[in-house]
């Protein structure tokens, strides 16, 4: 029974460390300056192949102790170890600049956290989506939805830098995906995801969390009066 509930933790682990692999070699290969990919692409490596031993052993730590009996559902005891493995990440960055000002020491500790706040946002979606697979919870209607144009309207002005062309598309794609259900932490994980620029390793303003929070928030607010 407890190797059939962390059967999707080794899963998810091993799908992390593919999706890990598979950036650092666009890394490796993309032709940017070696400067912007070595450490990158080194401590992507580590984390992939450290995923992949945590999902060998997983199964064979579950069937070890048969004292062990989780009762909390699948997306539970995920979001539990992502928290867990992102703690660790957190310690290793710090671990790196313990004492030492050396820069490609502190620029490891930096991809070390950026890793950390990816995996956080991962056992985020995973706890809401144990809440939601809960008999008695049920997520709140996503009514009253506004059209992108009056909200990418006000969005601009918590993104001024960004073309308002682009705020349209951005807000109408996650207008699309609330109605689908999708979470903050969900929809803050999916721009960070195709929004990063590998070149300069900066996050899109549009993909901070607190942006992402005030675009749901006027997708979600009061219903706007008909026009007299």
């Amino acid at each position: 029974m407890t190797a059939t509930l962390t059967t999707p933790v080794a899963a998810r682990f091993a799908d992390l460390a593919d999706i890990l692999t598979r950036n650092a070699r666009i890394l490796a290969t993309a032709g940017l300056p070696q400067v912007v990919t070595e450490v990158r692409v080194a401590v992507y490596g580590d984390v992939a192949a450290q995923l992949r031993l945590l999902a060998e052993a997983e199964p064979t730590a579950a069937e070890g102790n048969p004292l062990v009996l989780v009762r909390e559902d699948g997306p539970a005891v995920v979001a539990r170890r992502f928290e867990m493995l992102a703690g660790l990440l957190a310690a290793n960055a710090r671990v790196l600049t313990r004492g030492t000002r050396d820069v490609v020491m502190h620029r490891r500790a930096g991809v070390y956290r950026d890793v950390a706040a990816q995996v956080r946002l991962l056992a985020e979606v995973e706890r809401e989506a144990a809440m939601a697979a809960r008999p008695h919870s049920s997520r709140p209607p996503l009514s009253n939805l506004a059209g992108p144009c009056p909200v990418a309207a006000k969005a601009a002005k918590r993104a001024p830098r960004v073309r308002a062309e682009f705020l349209e598309a951005l807000v109408a794609a996650i207008a699309k995906r609330r109605r689908a259900g999708w979470s903050v932490a969900r929809l803050t994980l999916w721009l960070r995801t195709t929004l990063r620029d590998p070149q300069t390793d900066a996050i899109h303003p549009c993909a901070q969390r607190g942006f992402v929070s005030y675009v749901a928030g006027l997708l979600t607010g009061p219903p706007r009066l008909p026009a007299a």
